[in-house]
């Protein structure tokens, strides 16, 4: 069964991404802010824990009693995978590196979906898109200086491999969505996250939060997660994917002037050279695609 939807309403869709970046860039300043305080399991758990909510309301809402019916499990297990694996990433990589830098490197995820997208889902990728994604990588060499000492760490390993997961779940909910409905399918990845984030501290024997306001930033970041999936589901539904995705890069400019007034962190001119390459180069990848569908 084929998915189609032909409503359209740019300005509200638009609407619905940018409020989506800001929910997204709140999420990873709380993380940044407890990271010291908690494991990161802990953390995970509640975020997936308090997106189930709303999303079950959703789902019901949307599509009665259909709220819970898959019909591609494979296709929902590998977006499972890779989406735990990407946000994973993520909040462990921000215990390690700064928020600028982990917002930075985030947006390199349209360069791997450029250059997995021909082994993943065997979509043909011109050789303009894939010199414009090896232009983006030398921005990521600029932002991380291989000159300097100690430039790769294990937080910068986990940087990157956040948006590369996050690039092979975006190219499963490509497939995932000829057949299934993404509130059914972000229903299930969220139950399936909770349970594998409570198994893992159950199994390590994770210590839990002990006072209050703590526990209160992690409501707030399950609460804004859900918010964040239903903000991007709907943009996605009103308004076209190549208008919406440029306004992903707003993230960049926010990302840093938090990471620079509430978390002091320092930049230098290569980090905002190579920020400027990676936005360059994915922009004109998403033009590009945007081309070849026209």
């Amino acid at each position: 069964m084929l998915l189609i939807n032909n409503n359209s309403n740019i300005p509200l869709g638009v609407s619905f991404s940018i409020i989506e970046v800001i929910c997204t860039i709140t999420i990873a300043s709380l993380v940044k802010l407890i990271a010291g305080d908690l494991s990161v399991f802990i953390v995970l758990f509640f975020r997936y824990l308090f997106c189930i909510p709303l999303l079950i309301i959703t789902a019901f809402y949307q599509r009665k009693s259909n709220a819970f019916l898959i019909e591609s499990k494979s296709g929902l297990a590998i977006r499972t995978i890779t989406g735990l694996g990407s946000f994973g990433c993520l909040f462990a990589a921000l215990q390690f590196i700064d928020l600028s830098l982990m917002t930075t490197l985030f947006q390199t995820m349209p360069i791997f979906i450029t250059l997995l997208a021909p082994i993943v889902i065997k979509e043909l990728v011109g050789w303009f898109r894939r010199i414009i994604a090896l232009i983006g990588f030398l921005g990521v060499l600029l932002i991380l200086d291989p000159l300097k000492e100690n430039w790769f760490n294990f937080g910068v390993l986990l940087g990157f491999l956040s948006p590369f997961f996050g690039a092979l779940m975006t190219l499963s909910v490509r497939r995932l969505g000829k057949t299934d409905h993404p509130a059914t399918t972000s229903l299930w990845y969220n139950i399936f996250g909770a349970i594998v984030f409570l198994i893992i501290c159950m199994l390590i024997k994770t210590e839990w939060p002990d006072y209050d306001q703590v526990f209160i930033i992690l409501i707030v970041v399950g609460l804004v997660s859900s918010l964040q999936q239903i903000c991007l589901a709907y943009s996605l539904k009103l308004a076209p994917a190549s208008l919406l995705a440029p306004l992903r890069y707003i993230s960049v400019p926010i990302g840093i002037w938090v990471g620079v007034y509430l978390f002091n962190e320092s930049l230098t001119s290569t980090f905002y050279i190579g920020t400027l390459i990676i936005i360059f180069s994915s922009l004109m990848i998403i033009r590009r695609e945007a081309q070849k569908k026209s």
